[in-house]
């Protein structure tokens, strides 16, 4: 039988990658297509019709609840101040408020996991912990034997490792939380992940559909591309825009949002209250919130923002 699992979502993040995308907007609220994209992971924890939801902010905290409320039900909102706890230390914090299972989700991985499978594969394991993941051919967080974690991977030293990353989503016992340390900052590898691996007591989930950690200006410039063709998870909300197939591709605008005849090549995106002149040129790129691309600029396989495009990668 299901335990109804405490749910937190992790939404503390500065996005120190993402800048200068973050600078104004914290990274919970980078619009995809101009939904939020912390929305699809309340979407998730919500479909779970069980358990109380938590949601831990901290940098432009007032800003994030603000943006996130409409998408939260009846999520509590936990203000991390004067800094960050990190993961684990978030996790410690709220040990009083924290049920016999905790499904934690991460706040900027676009996926399409279902999160009662992943209960369910933890009920089934029966480990103290279960880790959604997916393989991967290099970058890996984790070495398998079977269903299980064997190896805890710092991609730091062993960038290139095969194996399989963590997707951001994870189901821990109680009384594994109840043993964290009271200090913050406290990272969930260091305090937590690492060790219970090398004790051999992390199960893991595969799975095998959309998982995306939007960490990077090209990586968020792929989320907005996979969801405008289809291939990523269904939005949670209608869209605020819409979206055009003409004989140029496919191309979103945003609420408020204009385009002077011819600009628009495939894979626009234009979010709201952006504006392209004639002789622009926008293809494959997303053009940030009240920008003007200039005539005779060209936006192609970037992020238009701050008056220039950004080059992929470079946060």
């Amino acid at each position: 039988m299901l335990v109804d699992p405490t749910c937190v979502l992790l939404a503390a993040g500065r996005g120190e990658r993402l800048r200068p995308l973050t600078d104004g907007v914290p990274k919970p609220c980078l619009p995809l297509l101009d939904i939020p994209l912390a929305a699809w992971g309340l979407e998730a924890l919500l479909s779970l019709g069980a358990g109380p939801i938590v949601v831990n902010t901290a940098y432009r905290a007032v800003q994030v609840v603000a943006r996130l409320k409409p998408h939260a039900g009846a999520a509590r909102f936990v203000i991390e101040e004067p800094h960050p706890y990190g993961t684990a230390g978030t996790l410690a914090a709220l040990r009083g408020h924290l049920g016999d299972r905790v499904l934690t989700w991460n706040a900027d991985e676009l996926t399409d996991l279902d999160p009662s499978e992943l209960m369910g594969a933890h009920e089934r394991f029966g480990a103290p912990a279960t880790l959604a993941v997916t393989p991967v051919r290099a970058g890996a967080d984790l070495e398998l034997s079977g269903d299980a974690a064997s190896v805890f991977v710092d991609r730091r030293a062993r960038p290139s490792s095969p194996g399989a990353r963590y997707i951001g989503a994870a189901v821990f016992d109680r009384a594994v939380l109840d043993l964290l340390p009271n200090r913050r900052p406290l990272g969930l590898a260091e305090a937590l992940i690492g060790p219970m691996v090398a004790r051999g007591e992390v199960a893991v989930h595969r799975h095998g559909g959309y998982a995306l950690d939007v960490g990077t200006p090209e990586r968020y410039l792929q989320a907005n591309a996979d969801l405008l063709e289809g291939t990523g998870p269904p939005p949670p909300v209608p869209l605020p825009g819409a979206i055009r197939d003409t004989e140029a591709g496919r191309s979103y605008l945003g609420p408020g949002a204009r385009a002077a005849p011819g600009t628009l090549g495939p894979g626009a995106i234009l979010l709201a209250r952006a504006t392209v002149h004639p002789g622009a040129r926008v293809a494959h790129a997303v053009v940030w919130m009240d920008e003007e691309v200039p005539s005779g600029a060209i936006a192609e396989r970037t992020v238009w923002a701050g008056g220039a495009p950004l080059v992929p990668g470079d946060g």
